[in-house]
């Protein structure tokens, strides 16, 4: 074992000898030599200048985000990633801490390509849906479809640029429409009457009152109907402000599924249906809560409900 190290150190030793014997061959003898020193052979370099990057530099590259370090003699960052093996082209984006025309040691390259694509996509294009028709009450409204919806399709250039693998760019090219949407037909059947389908009255205790006290009926029901007609519509038969309607504020989806021929802003068919209400003993506690409890605060409760 002792043998194989003094042999293998004796080998170094003379190869060391030689190199050294060269040199001083070539300097010695510059006329034989074309004044070029071994290295300059061996490296195929012979200017001062070229010879002062001669020396081994670390890089660390990072290429679309791949990083790794390399020893290289290299004389600018574009060069050391050709001399790496890297892909350099006009789609790529090279920065470096060392100047582009010279690279020092430590230096750290980074690489990012880009690169194009043009796709042609096929969107879809929504149909619009349109409602023939109103109801007051849709629980009590078929809906029957007229025309199928049918969706379009529209065309697109779309150029996408990447920075590596990430898109960092869209735009579009062209639009076409390859074919027009259709648009969905529904319509609603259902209880549709308006303010207008009636005799235009208006904000009318006068009137209305009037026609109460014309009915056949005790002076303790005209009292109540005319109590509440005034608290819950101000006496307007043709009251539409919310979901409730009429002189009473009632309610189109009970009211037309109890009576679906009676257009609730009639205010005699109101006052009708309210007073068969009572009669029948419907609690107005029930159908009119509040307006209720402020009639009973001042009259007292109903006497057939005492």
């Amino acid at each position: 074992m002792i043998k194989n190290n003094v042999l293998l150190f004796l080998t170094l030793l003379f190869l060391f000898l030689i190199v050294d014997l060269l040199n001083v061959i070539f300097y010695t003898y510059p006329e034989q030599t074309n004044s070029k020193r071994f290295t300059d052979i061996v490296y195929n370099v012979d200017t001062e200048e070229v010879k002062k990057g001669l020396n081994i530099k670390l890089v660390t590259v990072n290429y679309n985000g791949k990083i790794q370090s390399h020893l290289t003699r290299s004389y600018s960052p574009v060069t050391a990633l050709i001399d790496l093996g890297y892909s350099v082209s006009n789609m790529n984006r090279i920065t470096s801490i060392s100047p582009i025309s010279e690279l020092h040691n430590n230096s750290y390259i980074l690489v990012q390509s880009y690169t194009s694509t043009i796709d042609e996509i096929v969107y879809e294009i929504p149909y619009k849906t349109i409602i023939k028709g109103s109801t007051l009450c849709q629980q009590l409204s078929p809906k029957v479809k007229e025309q199928e919806g049918v969706l379009g399709l529209m065309l697109k250039r779309v150029k996408r640029i990447y920075r590596g693998n990430e898109l960092i760019a869209e735009e579009i090219l062209e639009e076409s429409v390859q074919k027009e949407a259709r648009a969905e037909i529904i319509v609603i059947k259902g209880p549709d009457d308006s303010p207008a389908s009636v005799p235009q009255i208006g904000y009318n205790c006068t009137y209305w009152h009037a026609y109460v006290d014309g009915l056949n009926a005790t002076a303790e029901e005209k009292q109540w109907l005319k109590f509440v007609m005034k608290w819950e519509s101000g006496c307007n038969a043709e009251n539409n402000k919310g979901f409730y309607k009429g002189l009473f504020q009632w309610s189109p989806c009970i009211w037309y599924k109890q009576w679906p021929y009676d257009n609730i802003f009639d205010g005699r068919l109101q006052i009708k249906r309210a007073l068969e209400k009572l009669r029948n003993g419907t609690d107005p506690n029930n159908v009119w809560p509040a307006v209720h409890r402020k009639y009973v605060a001042k009259y007292g409760e109903l006497s057939w409900l005492r």
